[in-house]
């Protein structure tokens, strides 16, 4: 029995990844691989013949086909390849943040959006990644938001559009409504209640019709709060988003849609914000 799973006879091989890629794609001669692959003609030849022995790939008049087998693993490769190339844009920051907080089937679905940028904050330009943030939502007519924290700048950006929605967690709901309380906002909200509901998500993002921004929490030893007036939350146990200093942004129409597909399903799964008011803040709902 082959000691290699068929994925990683595959790929741990340049010719033989090469090989299997273009017959996905179509029924292959010998003549156009030998011609088409940088690798000796042996290389080929024994490429071939392994892929074959192994029941991945088959000969025909017209040329080699995979197997329902070999198309398997051709899928399997490409979505490598993509997480690869994906990944390979900044490594740094997939190192360095907690991607559990994003649901299982959209992280699997991130390489998906290809192009996107990592904004980071500098020596010389602190609040680059928020500028940047803060500059999507002013050239925004509406908008989709979740966010786990309470920021004035963002508050005071965020469109008043009808089609705008906000998702937010209730931790910072409590610190913007206390906030009201104490003085320091002269409107509760400019939203109709119905555009904002109450969810449990930990990363921040923006979607608008141009362009996915979102923030994820830095993996940490120990989380620090910022009682700034820019932005509060509560402590987490596994890393805040106000400790990001890096921010991800794309304007793939993939990374719209891959935005506009995970908000929807978070706001399908939220909760009104209503009747969290009235039970803990009775004073404003009277």
């Amino acid at each position: 029995m082959p000691s290699q799973s068929p994925n990683e006879f595959v790929i741990t091989s340049s010719v033989r990844t090469e090989i299997v890629l273009r017959a996905a794609e179509n029924t292959t001669s010998t003549d156009a691989l030998l011609s088409g692959i940088d690798a000796s003609d042996s290389a080929v030849y024994d490429a071939l013949s392994t892929l074959r022995d192994r029941g991945l790939i088959t000969e025909c008049s017209r040329g080699w086909e995979l197997t329902a087998h070999g198309h398997l693993v051709a899928d399997s490769v490409s979505a490598w390849q993509y997480s690869e190339e994906f990944l390979s844009t900044d490594p740094r920051f997939w190192k360095n943040h907690r991607i559990t907080v994003i649901p299982a089937r959209f992280r699997r679905r991130l390489p998906e959006i290809s192009e996107y940028e990592i904004v980071r904050d500098g020596p010389q330009d602190p609040n680059r990644s928020e500028d940047v943030a803060i500059s999507l939502l002013d050239s925004a007519d509406h908008c989709e938001l979740t966010t786990p924290y309470y920021s004035r700048r963002h508050q005071e950006a965020i469109p008043t559009h009808p089609e705008t929605r906000l998702l937010v967690t209730r931790e910072a709901i409590d610190v913007s409504i206390q906030r009201y309380k104490d003085g320091h906002r002269e409107e509760l909200n400019q939203l109709e209640p119905s555009s904002i509901r109450l969810t449990d998500c930990q990363f921040a993002s923006v979607v608008t019709d141009k362009a996915l921004k979102f923030e994820l929490p830095r993996l940490s030893e120990g989380p620090t709060n910022r009682h700034d007036g820019e932005r509060t939350t509560e402590p987490s146990d596994h890393g805040s988003v106000t400790d990001t200093t890096a921010i991800f942004v794309s304007e793939t129409d993939s990374a719209v849609q891959f935005g506009r597909d995970l908000f929807d399903e978070l706001w399908a799964d939220s909760d009104p914000l209503d009747p969290y008011v009235e039970r803990q803040f009775p004073e404003l709902w009277e």
